[in-house]
């Protein structure tokens, strides 16, 4: 299997997805779809037939999410309850890493013997969990067989998922998408007679937007931008990655690294706009800086509790790449080669990822990775405080950045690109000593790693 991956991130903000999926069945008797990547060739008569054969005998789907946080009540709230009330013989046993809670680390629940039927992954954590514990499995015969319609997934994330093996394999069903945007706060446009930011916008523009609402006014120090970079380096708009997939080598001594990081750099050379490792506060509670580049779609938790008038557009884009948006996290239900129940396992991950269940999740804020009817009259809906909001600029559905390789290893290299950025932007490395050191020690790391597994 190759192993590559598309504009990815590491650790994921709950929420759900992917594809529709008409119908289901225990894997016999079906006349597979003409096209693997389109179930909805399956007629839906025998879909349905099938559907109901799977699911007609209790049984317990084992989930594994590599989190010692995440719980089981969690899990029912935002997937469990709803996938019970179309399938009601389905319940769920959720293990985390709390090892405190009956969890412990994906290799030592299997050497327990747990039978593992789904695992959450995104990106490296596919390849860390799934292929190094050789637990993929490939059921592109489910997607044909239960007329899951692949057709529906954005391209963009139909992309990513047919990376992850060598001859478009499909190992799961995404269930959200997440990336990044522009938020800004309209008081401080408000308060010094700026004219508020707008979609596709160019990163000049916003760097001009920030010198004009940098100032000290009343002995109060105002920010015009601050940027969340652990969230936008790994969805980077210049589709850069962290390691080369037929080396090993760490990619981050180079032009695209450099470009990105001295963009983001010169913002903090603004007098009075020094970079801030933790903005929430100073933005969601105090008020104080007038932008933030951060995560988007996977919780609007903050929206109803921050005292600010807000609104978001798109990430700012590079004059040289106009079209590029922002690359997209992808959070998936990956079906294990340990499952004692396949099929109905492959259900409940394409449930979540139907079009029923994602128009619901879409009410929520949460952004579907399939085209559903009226997305934007149901986006955040749910959600009183998001009324009005310019939500569609949450997820590059359309235009997100085109994907980079990735392997199990890239894991290991991106906090050493972050501590060159923290370096730069604080004065104390400049971006090309800073590069190459970083590429040197995570060269080292992966390097150590690999001999370790020998």
């Amino acid at each position: 299997m190759v192993k590559k991956w598309g504009a990815a991130a590491f650790i994921v903000t709950l929420a759900v997805v992917t594809a529709a999926c008409s119908g289901g069945g225990n894997g016999t008797g079906a006349k597979p779809a003409d096209n693997a990547g389109d179930g909805s060739a399956a007629k839906k008569d025998d879909v349905a037939a099938k559907i109901a054969e799977a699911t007609s005998k209790p049984v317990v789907i084992h989930v594994f999410e590599n989190s010692a946080t995440y719980t089981q009540e969690q899990f029912m709230e935002l997937y469990g309850s709803k996938v019970q009330k179309k399938y009601p013989n389905m319940s769920f046993k959720l293990y985390s890493a709390n090892k405190n809670n009956g969890g412990g680390t994906l290799p030592e629940l299997i050497a327990q013997g747990v039978p593992i039927d789904l695992v959450k992954v995104s990106g490296a954590s596919f390849y860390s969990l799934m292929a190094d514990n050789k637990l993929e499995n490939n059921v592109a015969d489910l997607v044909k067989l239960y007329g899951y319609d692949m057709n529906k997934l954005y391209p963009a994330v139909r992309e990513q998922m047919e990376q992850f093996g060598s001859n478009k394999e499909i190992y799961g069903i995404p269930n959200a998408t997440v990336s990044v945007a522009l938020f800004y706060n309209k008081d401080l446009f408000d308060k010094f007679g700026v004219g508020y930011p707008k979609d596709g916008m160019t990163w000049d523009e916003v760097y001009e937007l920030a010198r004009k609402l940098t100032r000290q006014e009343g002995g109060v120090q105002y920010m015009g931008f601050q940027e969340g970079y652990g969230h936008i380096f790994p969805v980077n708009q210049l589709s850069q990655g962290f390691i080369d997939t037929k080396t090993n080598k760490a990619t981050l001594n180079n032009e695209n690294w450099k470009k990105l990081i001295d963009n983001f750099a010169r913002f903090h050379t603004i007098p009075g706009n020094e970079f801030v490792a933790n903005y929430s506060d100073p933005f969601w509670k105090d008020g104080k800086i007038a932008m933030v580049a951060a995560q988007s779609a996977g919780t609007w938790e903050f929206a109803k509790t921050t005292p600010i008038n807000w609104d978001l557009v798109e990430l700012p884009r590079f004059k040289e790449a106009p079209k590029a948006g922002a690359g997209l996290q992808l959070p998936f239900y990956a079906i294990a080669s340990t499952s004692k129940n396949r099929d109905q396992a492959f259900l409940a991950a394409a449930y979540i990822g139907s079009e029923e269940f994602q128009k619901e999740f879409a009410m929520q804020g949460y952004v579907p990775p399939i085209k559903i009817d009226n997305l934007a009259g149901v986006l955040g809906k749910s959600i009183p405080q998001l009324a009005g909001k310019n939500l569609k600029a949450a997820v590059p559905l359309e235009s997100a950045a085109s994907p980079y390789p990735f392997n199990s290893y890239m894991s290991l290299v991106p906090s050493y690109l972050y501590t060159a950025y923290t370096d730069v932007v604080t004065g104390k490395k400049d971006t090309n000593t800073a590069l190459r050191e970083a590429e040197e020690a995570a060269n080292k790391k992966v390097e150590e790693a690999i001999a370790a597994k020998k």
